[in-house]
Formats: structure tokens, C-alpha cells, sequence
């Protein structure tokens, strides 16, 4: 897996390369070329969840955007992964007399390919296009470090999306899409507490519809 992160991150860097210099040669008055973005929400909850609602990590990310061609782009996103603050709450709330927390580490990637369907060139207007990532993360019982479980998530999505870009260069994306996703948890010979017993974490392979929103800077 981790070569086939460094080829795609490898492939990426070569369109945008060539975007740049394709960029160069047509880039005109207040044309964007590229953006940047995020979403702060993310430092609550995400990627992985359990009972789709409970928050296992957070996320600090960033994503990046380069037109390829007048009316397509390439995205390549990157995480790092931490302990959500919520569920740090939710454990707190659930056993008031236990010292125990959860700790977490680890990374989220995302690649994208749109191609847009309006009037206006890339990367702004409304696009299709395919969105695959992956996310690991380590989650350990604060109490013995030898008590943890890792997750790893995959998915596969044919994603549908408007992004605005203000004169001022101010971006928003919405997107949402159908598609797969993966879910495997191991314990190697290790046993969570109680309450992440409850949480049923186990492997599952099922229908993914996404929903989500970025916004950042173009230029």
C-alpha cells in the first residue's frame, strides 16, 4: 500500500508540473489556477468513525488543486490523524471514575480527478469525477501501551461537486458522490476496554455515500 501511495503522489506531481507550465502560457487576467483548502470541523471528528457517529480520530488536512486542462483538475489531500476531543468526552462521560483515554495516530490520503461540466474553466463550476482514499490510524488505551487497535479505511467513489470561486479568489467546494469503502480493524492478540468493545468494530466492505465541504484560497 505505502508504494502505491508514493506512485500515485508521484503521478500527481508530474501533472501538476505540467499544469504549471500549461498555466503560464494561458493564465489571464483573474484566471485560478490553483486552491488551497481545508475543513476546521475536521479537528473534531474524522475519518474514522464508529456506529457512523462516534468519532475515533480527528483530522489537521490540507488539500491542493491544480487545473490539468481548461476544464479538469487534479486534488491530492493529506492528514494527519489525532485523537478526536470528543470522544475524550464521551469516555469521560461514560466511566467517570476510570483514568483511561484513547490516543491516536496517524495519516489520511485523498486523490481526485474532476472534470467540469459548466461554462466556466477549472477548477471552478460543477465537476465529476472519481475520488479514492485511504486512512490508518493506531488508537492505544492511554493506561498500557501495549493495548491498541489499528483501523484502516479505503474508499472508492465516483464524486459529484460544485465549487465556487469568488472574484477575490475565496473557494468553496460541496461534494457528495456513491461508491465503496472498506473498514478493517486488527488487535493483534490485544484486548480494548469495555467501551470500545461496545463500539463493535469490525471489518466491513459496504456502500459509501459521501457528504462533505472544503474552502480555502485560489489563485
Amino acid at each position: 500500500m505505502k508504494k502505491t501511495i508514493f506512485a500515485l503522489i508521484t503521478g500527481v506531481a508530474i501533472m501538476i508540473s505540467g499544469s504549471h507550465a500549461s498555466a503560464q502560457g494561458s493564465s489571464t487576467g483573474d484566471d485560478f489556477r490553483f486552491t488551497v483548502k481545508t475543513n476546521p470541523l475536521s479537528i473534531l471528528g474524522g475519518p474514522i468513525y464508529a456506529l457512523w457517529i462516534v468519532p475515533l480520530t480527528n483530522e489537521y488536512k490540507l488539500s491542493f488543486e491544480a487545473q490539468t486542462f481548461g476544464k479538469q483538475s487534479v486534488q491530492v489531500g493529506v492528514g494527519y490523524l489525532g485523537t478526536s476531543p470528543l470522544i475524550s468526552t464521551i469516555m469521560d462521560m461514560s466511566d467517570a471514575d476510570s483514568d483511561t483515554t484513547l490516543k491516536s495516530g496517524g495519516f489520511h490520503g485523498q486523490l481526485w480527478y474532476k472534470f467540469f461540466l459548466t461554462d466556466d474553466d477549472a477548477p471552478s463550476g460543477f465537476y465529476v469525477g472519481p475520488h479514492v482514499s485511504y486512512a490508518w490510524a493506531k488508537m492505544k488505551n492511554s493506561a498500557d501501551d501495549n493495548e491498541y487497535i489499528t483501523a484502516a479505511k479505503l474508499n472508492i467513489h465516483l464524486a459529484l461537486g460544485y465549487q465556487i470561486i469568488s472574484k477575490g479568489g475565496f473557494a468553496l467546494d460541496i461534494f457528495t458522490g456513491v461508491g465503496i469503502k472498506n473498514k478493517s480493524y486488527d488487535s493483534p492478540g490485544m484486548e480494548m476496554d469495555e467501551f470500545l468493545d461496545d463500539l463493535n468494530l469490525t471489518n466491513k466492505f459496504t456502500v459509501s455515500v459521501p457528504l462533505g465541504l472544503t474552502f480555502g484560497y485560489a489563485f
